[in-house]
């Protein structure tokens, strides 16, 4: 892995009201996290300045994820009525034949989530679903190989907000389908998927949450 400068976390940790600060430093995953998929590996490199790279499989549609806790001990403690806020640093290690979220979700039916799959285009969508319904939405912003700050802002009772590096993208604010019933506790999960026969990866640098009390 190529040498980096550490960014700091831009959410202000007493004004934003920092819940969970993640910068992967040290020599492996706390135990919170946990990591799986199909052929791949998550990967801490301290000398980087704190980053975990995340790799998959080398078999079309192998992927492999990262997230609080593993089925059915998933840990989910955040909520929109809370006004959670997650944001990510992070990049892409390949632009082809690659899909990748990172995402708030309870279930597969209901998240929150910043996608990106090369065969759908070049940029990346947001996307709010709720009971299984709510569309994708394009960003206006290109996928590339650089760091990216990708944040996602919840404001009950009916609005999400979507930055990439500071700058709200097109199609922001969703307000439709957001998943915030009472039971729809969420956690953080980045998943990342090849679409061909040659492993593909991310590197994430940090991952901060905040949410009232």
């Amino acid at each position: 892995m190529s040498v980096k400068g550490h960014e700091a976390v831009s959410i202000d940790f007493a004004q934003d009201r920092l819940l969970f600060g993640e910068d992967f430093l040290g020599t492996q995953l706390r135990d919170l996290w946990s990591n799986g998929g199909t052929g791949g590996v998550a990967v801490v490199d301290a000398q980087t300045g704190g980053i975990v790279r995340v790799t998959t499989g080398a078999l079309t549609n192998n992927s492999h994820h990262l997230q609080w806790g593993e089925n059915p001990n998933e840990i989910r403690s955040l909520h929109v009525d809370k006004k959670v806020t997650i944001e990510v640093r992070a990049k892409l290690n390949q632009t082809t034949q690659i899909a990748v979220e990172y995402r708030l979700r309870f279930d597969w039916n209901n998240y929150i989530f910043f996608n990106y799959n090369s065969l759908g285009g070049a940029n990346w969508f947001i996307r709010c679903r709720d009971g299984g319904a709510g569309a994708g939405l394009d960003s206006g912003i290109a996928a590339d190989t650089s760091y990216h700050i990708f944040r996602i802002e919840c404001f009950p009772p009916d609005e999400v907000h979507f930055y990439i590096d500071g700058v709200e993208t097109a199609n922001s604010p969703i307000t439709t389908n957001i998943p915030d019933d009472a039971g729809d506790f969420l956690q953080p999960a980045l998943n990342i998927q090849t679409l061909t026969n040659l492993a593909k990866s991310m590197d994430i640098d940090y991952i901060a949450i905040r949410q009232e009390i």
